[in-house]
């Protein structure tokens, strides 16, 4: 592709009229987008990243108009678009698209075209094939440092774009001349020029330095001369010269005084009420120093060192030792307390005992006494008086109710107990706070109501459930006869344990079943003629009708009929466990 095409020209248009600064560059040929990164790459920095109106105005007068416009630095990554030179997404507020752009009407519009004297849209952004051939447009960065400076720069949107900002620095021993800051602004031309780098020479201390610039200040054989103030002796060379190494020919010097002849007075350092002073030199010469401290429970007020300077005066006025305060204490609630030596008086030493009222007790403390140490703390932390009673526990299955006409759980507090349903209350059902901060009585306990127990009945069988105890409240036992018998004595087959500690009925027993009235019944049915209706035993019917038990399981019974009768059926019948007879009762039927 390039064979068939110009070899390239670049147009550079310099946004710094000096040797600082970055510059616009665009081929003379056309290419594809990535070719057109790729070359602008190679050549000078990278593909120009446009965001702000002033620097779109700026190309659009400085370019010239081209076919096909130029590639800018801007495509579609992921489904955004991205500044590729920066890798950031396009804001919503950065975007310059053409009137209806990106419209993205054909497939794989991903690249951006910026369109330079159209006519129409001047400096707007349109969305293009990749594949076309358009011109590239390029930046270059070309930011020099002065001589012995250094520079950083800051791009918020491109290198060396609209608001790019620079910041000069000299080396150790050179001064900065001329401002350190410069800004690239909507003009594109540097807010500032680039300041220089000069050797500094400083006035040492208690001296004055007087120079001369035959070629420029501080230059090429500019020279210094130094000279102390009165008393004070020069030490080092009085002079130094700039050499063409932009050097100084020597360091400079320092003024000293003579330290033999300098003395403070004894008296501006005597101790302070209740402290003491050390000092380094008994002459209290030039640079003698001396060191302040307290006594124990004093605090020092003031710098604890002081030091003969060369004006024969100490450094610093004498401090003083003040008695060390502790925060101040108050009366706690329900409590007394009193303090030595006075009330008003909390510093060190000061002692403070607490007491409580009665029904009270000291909390949030180790000791009742207080005590104000050399570090201005008390010994201990201040307590409380609160209720020496502490909350009542409620026993298992109990239910606890409280009246307290001072404080909870404080004296002449009341506490009455009750138990669940199915719980019988062992001990006190009351308890009172006293004067002695305790309860009048233990806490009672609440245990489970227990029935009388229960055994399973002669000729039968008992199966009980205990949901709590054996025996207890809410057990239910059920009663089952053997085969042949019948409960007796409850109406239920079913007890269950109340909440009293009973039964609900009396216990069941098993007793054979009668089978006097099937008897009965039986011979009724059986003697259905009018002859044998008034009475199946009737004497005159039968002669003997003999049982051996009254009509339970196991009894028999054997039958005779009366003279002129005989018997028509079995002549003995015995009660099942079924409560039925053996046989069906036999007849007496007349002779023929």
């Amino acid at each position: 592709v390039y064979s068939k095409l110009q070899w390239f020209n670049s147009a550079v248009l310099n946004l710094w009229r000096g040797t600082e600064g970055w510059s616009y560059n665009s081929s003379t040929y056309t290419m594809n987008w990535e070719s057109a990164r790729h070359w602008c790459r190679q050549h000078y920095t990278d593909m120009v990243a446009i965001q702000n109106k002033e620097e779109i105005y700026h190309l659009n007068s400085i370019l010239p108009k081209v076919s096909g416009y130029y590639w800018i630095g801007i495509r579609k990554i992921n489904g955004s678009w991205t500044w590729v030179g920066t890798n950031k997404t396009l804001t919503k507020e950065a975007e310059n698209w053409a009137d209806k752009e990106p419209n993205n009407g054909r497939n794989n519009e991903d690249c951006v075209e910026i369109y330079i004297k159209r006519g129409k849209d001047e400096g707007k952004w349109n969305d293009e094939s990749c594949l076309k051939e358009k011109t590239a447009l390029c930046y270059t960065e070309d930011v020099t440092s002065p001589d012995r400076a250094s520079v950083h720069c800051s791009h918020p949107y491109g290198n060396f774009s609209y608001d790019s900002q620079c910041e000069y620095s000299c080396e150790e021993g050179y001064e900065l001349k001329g401002s350190s800051m410069t800004r690239c602004t909507s003009t594109t031309e540097w807010s500032n020029k680039p300041p220089t780098c000069e050797q500094d020479v400083t006035s040492p201390d208690h001296a004055s330095v007087h120079c001369s610039h035959p070629y420029g200040n501080f230059s090429y054989d500019s020279q210094c001369e130094y000279s102390c103030e009165e008393g004070y002796e020069l030490k080092g060379s009085s002079t130094t010269r700039c050499t063409s190494t932009t050097e100084w020919s020597s360091e400079p010097p320092t003024c000293e005084r003579d330290k033999t002849v300098i003395k403070c007075k004894p008296k501006d350092v005597t101790s302070p009420d209740h402290a003491s002073v050390h000092c380094s030199h008994e002459n209290f010469s030039y640079d003698s120093q001396c060191e302040y401290s307290c006594e124990e429970g004093y605090e020092l007020k003031g710098s604890s060192t002081t030091r003969c300077t060369s004006t024969t005066e100490w450094s610093s006025k004498p401090p003083t030792c003040e008695l060390v305060q502790c925060p101040e204490l108050i009366k706690p609630q329900k409590g007394q307390m009193q303090c030595l030596p006075s009330m008003d008086i909390f510093s060190y030493q000061s002692t403070c005992e607490f007491m409580c009222e009665e029904g009270y007790t000291l909390r949030d403390s180790s000791s009742s006494t207080l005590f104000c140490g050399a570090t201005g703390r008390w010994n201990h932390s201040q307590p409380t008086c609160e209720s020496k009673t502490e909350d009542v526990t409620s026993p298992d299955h109990a239910i606890i109710h409280c009246s307290h006409p001072y404080e909870n759980y404080s004296y002449d507090s009341q506490c009455e107990y009750s138990c669940e349903e199915g719980y019988e209350l062992k001990g006190s059902s009351t308890t009172r706070c006293t004067s002695t901060t305790e309860w009048s009585s233990k806490p009672p306990t609440c245990e489970l109501v227990q029935c009388q127990e229960l055994i399973s009945p002669q000729d039968g069988k008992m199966h009980c459930q205990h949901p709590i105890g054996r025996f207890s409240y809410q057990s239910a036992c059920e009663f089952i006869c053997e085969e042949g018998y019948m409960l007796q004595d409850s109406s239920s087959s079913t007890l269950f344990c109340g909440a009293t500690g009973r039964w609900n009925h009396s216990q069941p027993t098993c007793e054979s079943k009668t089978s006097l009235n099937l008897l009965r019944k039986t011979f009724i049915t059986i003697t259905s003629d009018e002859y044998f209706a008034i009475a199946p035993l009737k004497k005159t019917l039968m002669k003997t009708l003999s049982c051996t038990s009254s009509f339970k399981y196991g009894s028999k019974c054997s039958f005779s009929c009366a003279e002129g009768f005989h018997l028509q059926g079995a002549s003995e019948i015995s009660c099942t466990k079924a409560a039925k007879w053996s046989q069906e009762p036999p007849r007496c039927e007349g002779n023929q």
